[in-house]
């Protein structure tokens, strides 16, 4: 049996996830052996290198002497091939003197495109950078292509940065398709067809004067509580544990304050273990230790009525993934795996899982349900995002709504639209939705009317929510006018409106 059949099947025995007995597949392979076989990729031949690969053999070699300069490889890939399915491409890179490039992302490039269909733009996945000079090493990049999928494509090269690097033996493999069990969890559960939590989640200001606020008058009754990193060191298990243990002082000071007002507390991990940042630590170890932490977390607060939930991970992004990492999990046994070790302690408390892909809606196109009871799934709205965070980062695009964007009508209609997989994924398996977080920069030309829309969504298919968010950055502010120069908290703003207007049918 070779090592990846017992690895997957070995993840098969946590729980749901039983693995076809089908081997991983190797749709694209170039060794670039020969002129020929750099020609498989648009334009390869001009980079062609007899002798100069691994052991000897061709391979493609690309060297600029600045940042202004730039060469990509393309190969595309019948996207028949791979949608709904988790893909690694994988290949051999050598490096002399690889530069800083112009951009963090850009640099050697080992990198798989696609798109998610209509209203979404392009998504790329990109194997880890590496600078300086290195012998032949292999990457790996991991994906998930959705099922909506109408490209897909290979890219090699170097893009605005100088070195020289070199590429052998690349490979596109396809992953065997986990089947999903008869879900004897949410066989006798009824699907939630009435919001009944709508809140905000949680910002700087947890003062009592905030929550009197929330509760009082807003009238929320839920807040997702985020157990921030603070800047601490997250890359050992010392480290993230104080992490834990800062913000468990921080929620202990806040139930009281929750229990007096009348709201629940979602605790919801923003803080990542291993890895810093977004991406998961795909190491055996590193997902034990969140199973573990999140093990403790439910022994404390199984019995006090303010917890509402268990937000496992926040905005999970699998692109550092490895699956030749022996007793590594994706995404979808990660989340099983950290659920039973929270019911083995608490058998009610709701477990929330997010969708991969950082939450986006899309990421249910391939998320799987786990055999544990009482899980709700959940995803964040921002789409599109242009729209949400316009004049963000860098961005100067003054953008209306409803109106058209990116060369699409959006509206009402569009959004619903690209909420689909969550509706089907809550139809199928039926099973609770709740939308961790949406929003629209204040400064954005209509966001009012699109939170209005989001929120009608929302109630339309009983999705509980909350937004993002109260009282954090300015930007995201709702006691904050649309003026983007102007920071002063004025209290009733079009956004803040809309919001109590929801949030009133929250009261008896």
């Amino acid at each position: 049996m070779s090592r990846w059949k017992k690895m997957w099947m070995a993840a098969g025995i946590l729980g749901c996830l039983v693995v076809s007995a089908a081997e991983p597949e190797v749709l694209v392979s170039n060794n670039f052996d020969t002129a020929a076989d750099a020609a498989r990729w648009q334009d390869g031949e001009k980079y062609f290198q007899p002798g100069e690969g691994r052991n000897g053999s061709g391979c493609v070699k690309f060297a600029f002497s600045g940042q202004d300069q730039a060469a990509m490889l393309t190969r595309h890939v019948d996207p028949a091939l791979v949608r709904g399915r988790a893909v690694v491409l994988a290949g051999w890179m050598k490096a002399e003197n690889l530069g800083q490039p112009k951009v963090s992302y850009l640099g050697s490039k080992l990198m798989i495109v696609f798109n998610y269909g209509e209203n979404v733009s392009d998504n790329a996945d990109q194997s880890p950078k590496k600078l300086g000079s290195y012998d032949w090493t292999r990457f790996e990049v991991y994906c998930r292509i959705p099922a909506s999928a109408k490209a897909v494509a290979l890219h090699i090269g170097l893009q605005n940065a100088p070195g020289t690097v070199w590429f052998d033996d690349v490979t596109l493999t396809r992953l065997p398709e986990p089947k999903v069990s008869a879900l004897a969890s949410t066989r006798n559960q009824p699907l939630q067809k009435t919001t009944r939590f709508r809140g905000v989640m949680s910002g700087d200001d947890l003062s009592p004067a905030a929550f009197r606020e929330l509760g009082e008058v807003w009238g929320a009754n839920l807040m997702r509580f985020q157990f921030l990193g603070f800047r601490g060191d997250n890359s050992t298990p010392e480290g993230f544990r104080e992490i834990v243990r800062r913000n468990r002082e921080r929620l202990d000071r806040a139930i009281p304050l929750a229990r007096k007002y009348g709201i629940r507390l979602l605790i919801d991990m923003h803080a990542h273990p291993g890895e810093g940042g977004r991406p998961l630590g795909w190491k055996p170890e590193t997902q034990q230790l969140l199973a573990d932490v999140w093990r403790e977390l439910a022994a404390a607060y199984k019995d006090e009525p303010v917890i509402w939930g268990y937000d496992i991970l926040n905005e999970p992004y699998e692109t550092n993934y490895a699956p030749s990492v022996a007793g590594s999990l994706d995404w979808n046994g990660w989340a099983e795996k950290i659920a039973r070790a929270i019911r083995e302690v608490d058998p009610k408390t709701p477990i929330i899982v997010e969708s991969a892909g950082a939450g986006n809606v899309l990421g249910f196109e391939y998320l799987r349900p786990i055999d544990v009871p009482g899980v709700i799934y959940s995803f964040h709205f921002y789409n599109p995002q242009v729209y949400t965070h316009q004049n963000v980062g860098g961005s100067t695009q003054a953008l209306d709504y409803p109106g058209v964007i990116q060369g699409k009508m959006h509206d009402r209609a569009a959004l619903e639209k690209i909420m689909l997989p969550a509706i089907e994924f809550q139809k199928k398996y039926n099973v609770p939705i709740f939308v961790g977080e949406f929003s629209a920069v204040r400064w954005a030309p209509g966001a009012e009317q699109y939170l209005a829309d989001c929120i009608a969504i929302f109630e339309k298919y009983g999705w509980d929510w909350t937004y993002h968010a109260y009282r954090e950055w300015e930007g995201w502010d709702a006691e904050i006018g649309s003026d983007k120069a102007n920071q002063a908290r004025v209290g009733d703003t079009p956004r803040r409106r809309v919001l109590l207007d929801a949030m009133k049918q929250n009261r008896p």
